[in-house]
């Protein structure tokens, strides 16, 4: 089943985690929303990541095979992040686009398919057809007053980032933020994948 709710209201999240040093800089651009304009809700999930989807109503000893599977077959992977973008609905976020590569295209597929196979309530907006991948830079405390101030910081900033994923993670709802409940690293052999 699908749904277009925020996904807020999902108790998982299944996201790609960035790797240090990338990481360390996107909570720098934290840091500065913080500092300069009191934004902080970007830290309901306190780890620099893509989110691949949102979903609720699986088990996790259904999912934690899939996962392993999944992990386990597949290489760690360097994407790139450009730019500026916002989502207005369901609501304001403001975020970093990234590049949507045909590697990061049948990721996205192969575990939407594997995992709503499993049954339980997807979050629609992250559907392959619609996902636009993205970092979040700002969300749940953007509002009228301070997301134009936003923007204009974050204009004055480099934003471009070259990062590696090494882990797929699947993040569980923990008020009041998300919380990482497994990491699975990224074991493929990347030479075994040029053959």
């Amino acid at each position: 089943m699908l749904r277009d709710e925020p996904y807020n209201r999902y108790v998982s999240i299944l996201a790609l985690q960035l790797h240090e040093p990338a990481a360390g800089k996107v909570r720098q651009w934290w840091d500065a929303l913080e500092k300069e304009l009191g934004i902080v809700g970007v830290r309901r999930v306190p780890f620099p990541h893509i989110t691949l989807f949102g979903f609720d109503g699986i088990e996790y000893p259904t999912l934690q095979k899939t996962l392993e599977d999944f992990s386990g077959t597949t290489s760690p992977m360097t994407f790139f992040a450009v730019g500026l973008g916002m989502f207005l609905k369901p609501m304001p976020v403001i975020y970093m686009p990234v590049i949507r590569t045909p590697e990061l295209s049948a990721l996205h597929q192969e575990l939407w398919d594997t995992v709503s196979a499993h049954g339980g309530s997807m979050y629609g907006l992250y559907s392959p057809e619609r996902w636009i991948p993205h970092m979040t830079l700002a969300q749940f405390d953007l509002t009228r007053e301070n997301h134009a101030p936003a923007l204009e910081l974050l204009m004055e900033l480099d934003l471009q980032l070259e990062f590696e994923v090494r882990n797929l993670t699947l993040f569980n709802w923990i008020g009041p933020r998300y919380e990482p409940q497994e990491r699975y690293p990224l074991l493929g052999d990347s030479l075994m994948h040029q053959k």
